[in-house]
């Protein structure tokens, strides 16, 4: 049975990009088996499969597995094309910093490959006045994540 989804797996991801290598090579010792691969990528989504091909490109004989029967399956299928910028994440954690530095590399890849984006920006709204300090504080804590271009805009103002 794990041979079989082996297969069915690297079939699936063999696809994927020419420049990706994919092999196995099983081995049974006492009657279980084996596989041999110089890394392991669990997930067959944007990023696991980004990663699967960094690690060809260097040589690297690589195994991407996922639950699905094929790859982009799951949350790459319902991408919101939303880009965070890290106004919510706690400050001084990773996922700020790996949203504000994934954010400018996105807009910069896109622009040098010419791929139509819009930097659209986005808008959080009160919708009272107890929650204007939410919104001073996510000010707050967006500026100390490095996220550009914040904004207040008080009602009789246009966006």
């Amino acid at each position: 049975m794990l041979k079989s989804t082996l297969d069915r797996i690297v079939r699936s991801h063999r696809n994927v990009t020419s420049s990706c290598s994919i092999s196995i090579s099983i081995s049974s010792i006492s009657g279980v088996p084996k596989e041999k691969v110089d890394c392991v990528v669990i997930g067959a989504d944007v990023v696991g499969l980004a990663v699967a091909r960094e690690l060809a490109l260097k040589g690297r004989e690589v195994l991407v597995l996922d639950s699905a029967p094929t790859f982009s399956t799951s949350t790459s299928s319902r991408n919101s094309e939303v880009i965070h910028a890290g106004i919510y994440y706690p400050t001084h954690s990773l996922k700020p910093k790996f949203c504000v530095r994934g954010r400018y590399l996105l807009y910069k890849y896109c622009s040098h490959h010419n791929i139509t984006h819009k930097q659209i920006g986005k808008l959080i709204v009160a919708t009272g006045s107890s929650e204007i300090p939410d919104l001073h504080n996510l000010m707050h804590c967006g500026i100390q994540n490095g996220v550009d271009g914040l904004v207040m805009i008080w009602r009789v103002q246009k966006p």
